[in-house]
């Protein structure tokens, strides 16, 4: 998604003063005290083209969601280690300075918790137990110590989620195909419950609000295959996690997944919410009351699929709905696409430079904040007038970029 960085001028350590002696036979000698440069935050501009307001009306909200439903905002998927040059900064300085502006922002918008993705590769997928090294964590141990303290100061929860790579420290990778055979599936399951304890005993001491127990990115579809392998397997991991970790335990929800019995052990079910049947088309006839009907229909189809694979009362379910919509043109009949580099279309999608030709739809991404506006409030106004399931939460999964941005 693309943000803007607002003009920036965060003071995050001071400089020091001059002093003079005094020798009763000397004249009095002005004695020089070096001085730290001040660490600020790098500057890009704030001014947004016009036309990245797109070609619709942004819509006003109709209402306000209750304050008992949860909101949560989850951060771009990377530690914000960017450029320090010019800043006076060490790279560690500048990450903090941005966490802090990031949830100021977040603490204005009461935002009830944020997510951060954290990743690493396990050492050795062939190991009997895997293992990530915490020196290879995306976000240094230190740090996310850091930000939860920093992010629970400001009354915010945060929520870890993790993401599992698909390729070890010694570069051997996960068959993730439907081909993969149940032992393979209980194998990657059983080395992924090590992960989540690992991380619940992190979280445990160190004040974490919140814990994901299903991995983000790189799922395996033939967990629907086994479908019942995989849920006694994620039970287990549920009981474990808690034998380590008292805070609030949220699962990602596919159909697999729609079980009494992880239902029942978890605080809330996250489920993608999506308007039904996008097309191209739709985009040019683009409107709130379309996009209200397209979500409802989404709604329908989430709370039959529950209802039939739990048997629970849909209202005891905690659902969080969770939205990835991109403020750009094609976000809903295209979907997610990755903005933050380049990758190849097709084939193994890896990075590729700006200007390649097969950097396609990074290089013609159309910026509409109206497509996004319209699709929130068509979404909000949906959940608000359903009355099948009952919402628990909303969140915006890995859609904001870092530091204060400007919002239309």
């Amino acid at each position: 998604m693309k943000k803007f960085i607002l003009i920036l001028s965060l003071v995050l350590s001071g400089c020091g003063g001059g002093g003079a002696s005094t020798n009763t036979s000397t004249t009095d000698t002005l004695q020089s005290v070096p001085t730290k440069p001040t660490c600020t935050l790098s500057v890009n501009s704030n001014t947004v083209p016009q036309s990245y307001y797109g070609t619709n009306s942004i819509p006003a909200p109709l209402s306000k969601f209750d304050n008992t439903i949860l909101r949560g905002i989850g951060l771009k998927d990377y530690h914000p280690r960017f450029s320090v040059a010019n800043t006076n900064c060490t790279q560690d300085e500048h990450s903090r300075l941005i966490y802090q502006r990031t949830l100021d922002r977040l603490q204005l918008l009461n935002v009830d918790y944020v997510e951060v993705y954290q990743y690493g590769p396990v050492v050795d997928f062939n190991a009997a137990t895997w293992v990530v090294n915490k020196s290879a964590w995306q976000i240094p141990e230190s740090e996310l110590i850091w930000f939860i303290k920093e992010a629970n100061g400001r009354n915010i929860k945060v929520n870890i989620i993790w993401q599992l790579w698909p390729i070890d420290s010694k570069g051997n990778t996960i068959n993730s195909s439907y081909s993969m055979s149940e032992a393979e599936m209980l194998k990657v399951l059983r080395g992924w419950h090590n992960i989540i304890v690992d991380l619940a005993k992190f979280g445990g001491n160190n004040g974490l609000n919140i814990l994901t127990v299903h991995w983000n990115a790189f799922h395996f579809p033939v967990t629907n295959k086994y479908k019942e392998s995989a849920t006694l397997e994620f039970l287990s991991i549920i009981n474990d996690v808690r034998q380590h970790f008292n805070g609030k335990l949220f699962m990602e929800a596919s159909p697999v997944f729609f079980d009494k019995r992880i239902v029942e052990k978890v605080d809330g079910i996250i489920i993608p919410l999506t308007p039904s049947n996008w097309s191209r088309n739709d985009d040019i006839n683009i409107s709130v009351s379309l996009l209200k009907s397209r979500y409802l229909d989404n709604i329908l189809g989430k709370a039959l699929e529950l209802s039939i694979a739990t048997g629970l009362d849909l209202k005891s379910i905690p659902v969080i709905w969770d939205f990835n919509i991109q403020s750009r043109d094609k976000a809903l009949s295209e979907g997610w696409v990755e903005d933050g580099f380049c990758i190849k279309e097709g084939g193994d999608g890896a990075p590729v430079s700006w200007g390649n030709p097969e950097c396609n739809k990074q290089m013609n991404y159309v910026t509409d904040f109206s497509i996004q506006a319209l699709a929130i409030e068509g979404a909000f106004q949906a959940i608000k007038e359903q009355n099948l399931i009952k919402t628990y939460g909303i969140n915006f999964s890995t859609s904001y970029w870092h530091t204060d941005t400007l919002v239309p």
